[in-house]
């Protein structure tokens, strides 16, 4: 059985992909804790956590995506 290879180029654009679905949902499910946090009935310390800790995710993934090419040394 013969696999077929993804070219390099393909393979890192779907790891950015990746991480920018990543903090596209930490993002939204940040905000989401944020408006909802009284419906959930979630404690104020609780909820600021959780809520931090997602941004929080959310910004380390963009600053991947951002900062990608250095990170593995590829030319832009």
């Amino acid at each position: 059985m013969t696999r077929t290879r993804i070219p390099t180029d393909a393979q890192a654009r779907l790891v950015r992909l990746a991480f920018a679905g990543m903090a596209l949902i930490s993002a939204i499910a940040g905000l989401g804790l944020y408006a909802f946090s009284d419906y959930l009935a979630l404690e104020e310390t609780t909820a600021r956590l959780m809520i931090s800790v997602f941004l929080l995710t959310a910004v380390a993934d963009t600053l991947v995506l951002y900062f990608w090419d250095r990170l593995f040394k590829r030319k832009p």
